[in-house]
Order: structure tokens, then C-alpha cells, then sequence
């Protein structure tokens, strides 16, 4: 009796185990490619509104998924050369000297990848402070969790983004615009 008990909870644990090991993470969201469209860096921010590390790591967390998603959608847009092209033109506004060469890494590398769907998590932890001046240049870390065209989770990287606060010459109140310098493994 006590060894049909025994017999019945290892079963019982080894489907669980087996459950659990099955258990995939999956792309929780939609994606609206009329919306990605739309992503640009044309906003300045007032420097009030940056008055602290959480909100200049938002902006950021906006920033790198807004910069990945333009580059996904590049990649499914790489026939059609009039969107592609729109595409690539957005995605060089995020850097402050329009770097082509950049937005082409980031968009093969992608590419090679056949990824569909990205969530970016900030690293909480080794966020590093930012005091804003004329030309603020800031360092965060972060994961980019990479999901293929079924929304299935396939990998996780950790990287790094340097940004930089670019002061607006042009007006009058302190005001900043939003700029990376490098994002990922691509300024090694």
C-alpha cells in the first residue's frame, strides 16, 4: 500500500517536471506595424521633465524599443525599397549623426536572427546616474528578449546603450533631445 503511495507521487512529480520544462515563455503583445510606422525621435523634452534617473530610464526603455521595432519592421520591409528606405530614415533620427552604418548593423544583425518580436528590460540595478548639462552622456544596461514569428521566446542577450541629452540650440528654455550613440554588442 505505502509503495503504490510512493509509486503515485513520482508519477504525480514527474509530469509536473515535465509540464514545467514545457512551459515556454511567449510574446505577450501585439505589434502594429501602422503604429511602428509612425516611431520617430523628433521630441524634445523640457529639462524639468528630466529631473530624475527613473525618468530618463523610461525615456530609454521608449527609446531602445522603439529603435528595435522600426528595425524588425525594416526587416520585414526589406523588398519594398520606398518603405524600407522611410524605415531606415526614422531609425537614423534616434542617432545624433544619422549613422547609416549603425541602423544597417543593428537591422542585419536582427535579420540574421529572424526575429519578429522584442522586449526590452532594463537592468534596475546598474543604472548609472545622469546629471543633466549642455550634453548630458548617459550608460544603461539592459536584456533584450528576442521571440520569433510564433511568439515563442528563443533568447535572451544581455547589452549595454550609450545615449547622450543633447541640449536644443535653437530654443530658449532648456530643452533636450534624446540621442544613442551606440546600442548593443555593435561598438565593440
Amino acid at each position: 500500500m505505502i509503495n503504490k503511495h510512493i509509486i503515485l507521487i513520482i508519477i504525480i512529480f514527474q509530469i509536473k517536471g515535465f509540464v514545467a520544462c514545457n512551459n515556454d515563455k511567449y510574446y505577450e503583445g501585439e505589434k502594429d506595424p501602422v503604429k511602428i510606422k509612425e516611431y520617430n525621435n523628433k521630441v524634445y523634452y523640457a529639462s524639468e521633465k528630466l529631473d530624475s534617473l527613473a525618468v530618463i530610464s523610461h525615456i530609454t526603455e521608449q527609446k531602445l524599443q522603439e529603435v528595435y521595432d522600426l528595425a524588425i519592421l525594416a526587416t520585414e520591409n526589406k523588398s519594398n525599397k520606398e518603405i524600407d528606405t522611410l524605415i531606415i530614415s526614422q531609425l537614423r533620427g534616434y542617432f545624433p549623426k544619422k549613422d547609416t552604418v549603425y541602423v544597417s548593423k543593428i537591422v542585419k544583425y536582427l535579420d540574421s536572427l529572424q526575429v519578429k518580436y522584442i522586449k526590452i528590460e532594463l537592468e534596475k540595478k546598474q543604472l548609472e546616474d545622469t546629471t543633466i548639462l549642455n550634453d548630458s552622456v548617459g550608460v544603461i544596461y539592459y536584456k533584450v528578449h528576442y521571440y520569433n514569428n510564433k511568439k515563442k521566446h528563443f533568447s535572451t542577450q544581455k547589452d549595454k546603450a550609450n545615449y547622450i541629452l543633447k541640449k536644443n540650440p535653437e530654443k530658449f528654455k532648456s530643452e533636450f533631445k534624446f540621442y544613442f550613440t551606440s546600442i548593443g554588442k555593435l561598438d565593440e
